[in-house]
């Protein structure tokens, strides 16, 4: 996987993410105006609600706050700041769907509104859930902050959004890929959860019967309006989405059933002739965007889950385990099964 350098990232996030960790360095007693000083961020900007700053800003301000409180798991203790108020409208999104499992994709989908670095797979493997974090940049030795950071405040968003309400164990297993910097006891007891250190993957394992549990907070009109105010800001931040990504992102939310030309064409009331000029402009072809979704699902499923390979396969849409074996030699020139862990 290709890292991406943080210092040619101009991805911009709401200045509130710094505001969250300047109370977390005043709670430890210290003076954030060094720290900002060193981020080049002014102070004037954390009373500012439309301020924004970048990602190597922020990372200039997470290595000075590190190296200044000198805490090991001060991202576990950063992560409890970042309640779902803190991420505005993809918040009350969340908060606002008709479950778990539906906040969960809600969050994925817009994730780029979130204050997360990594890449985050969601996979139902039987009765476990399972969230994985890939790497999306270099962090070096910030990673771990980021990671126990993330962690945590997927914790304490369940709680919010369930209050008191949810009496059972929030998380089934966490995993963590690099070794325990304290002890593994002080690492359950913040987690409430069993703790793995030294796995291969940093993942979040739980019950799936908390997918289906319905939130407290559901509102279908409010989800709607607030997914609409995501959708205006993700154009705001990214750029409106060129055709090809369109697509793909039907593809890619396509599960058993992979739609045809005729059935985008009905999605987007084109003509297939049309969607074919489209693509040619951007170089590409319908089917090849197909092959490289059915791929990247293909190989999510046999990194993250237990599923046989004609499982997978039926789930992507072959009816024979031959065709689906045949096509993932066509798109990586090896068998499926040499892409277990």
């Amino acid at each position: 996987m290709q890292l991406s350098k943080i210092e040619s990232n101009t991805r911009q996030q709401s200045i509130i993410n710094i505001l969250l960790m300047v109370q977390l360095v005043e709670e430890y007693g210290c003076d954030p105006s060094p720290l900002l000083s060193a981020a080049n961020i002014d102070e004037k900007m954390l009373r500012d609600p439309k301020a924004t700053t970048s990602l190597s800003q922020e990372v200039k301000f997470v290595r000075s706050m590190l190296k200044t409180l000198n805490k090991p798991d001060l991202g576990f203790y950063a992560g409890q700041r970042y309640r779902l108020s803190a991420f505005g409208n993809l918040g009350m999104a969340a908060a606002s769907c008709e479950s778990i499992e539906d906040a969960i994709h809600l969050f994925l989908k817009y994730l780029h509104l979130s204050y997360s670095h990594f890449d985050i797979s969601f996979v139902k493997d039987k009765d476990i859930a399972v969230l994985r974090f890939k790497d999306v940049y270099q962090f070096a030795e910030l990673r771990r902050f980021y990671i126990e950071r993330d962690f945590s405040f997927l914790l304490v968003s369940i709680r919010d959004m369930f209050a008191r309400s949810l009496g059972e164990q929030k998380f089934k297993t966490i995993h963590f890929d690099f070794e325990c910097p304290t002890s593994i006891e002080h690492y359950e007891k913040l987690y409430e959860c069993q703790v793995k250190f030294s796995m291969p993957f940093n993942e979040i394992q739980f019950d799936g019967k908390y997918l289906d549990r319905a939130l407290p907070q559901a509102n279908s009109l409010t989800r709607q309006l607030m997914e609409e105010h995501c959708r205006i800001q993700q154009v705001e931040i990214l750029g409106p989405a060129v055709f090809s990504e369109q697509i793909r992102e039907l593809v890619k939310n396509s599960e058993e059933f992979i739609p045809n030309m005729e059935d985008i064409a009905d999605q987007f009331n084109l003509t297939s002739r049309t969607i074919r000029r489209k693509l040619n402009l951007e170089g590409l072809s319908y089917q090849k965007i197909v092959n490289e979704e059915l791929c990247k699902k293909a190989v999510h499923y046999l990194e993250t889950t237990h599923l046989t390979v004609e499982q997978i396969g039926y789930r992507l849409g072959y009816g024979e385990p031959s065709s689906f074996v045949h096509a993932f030699k066509r798109w990586t020139g090896k068998v499926p099964t040499s892409f277990r862990k």
